[in-house]
């Protein structure tokens, strides 16, 4: 089945990341940042079923909360390794 892009509501912010202090896993894969209204949205893929998104008040706050999102998916995913690989041996 075909997937279908993701509508981002809100308009593209264009944003430097080299001028704040940001999350490492931010500066390695830098999310794109929309705003709609008072909210900001960090995204890093299209396909809505495999993105991962945040949300803030504030471009830095939509990617910090972005950031915190990834590294709680990383967590989740540590005991499935570790499953995975002792099934393995």
């Amino acid at each position: 089945m075909k997937q279908q892009a993701r509508t981002i509501p809100g308009k593209l912010v264009d944003f430097d990341y080299n001028r704040y202090r940001l999350p490492t896993f931010v500066m390695q894969f830098r999310p794109s940042v929309y705003q709609d209204g008072d909210c900001y949205y960090a995204v890093l893929s299209f396909e809505e079923e495999h993105d991962v998104s945040g949300l803030g008040t504030s471009p830095e706050d939509a990617l910090i909360d972005w950031n915190d999102k990834v590294c709680e998916m990383l967590a989740l995913s540590a005991p499935l390794r570790t499953s995975l690989s002792a099934k393995n041996k």
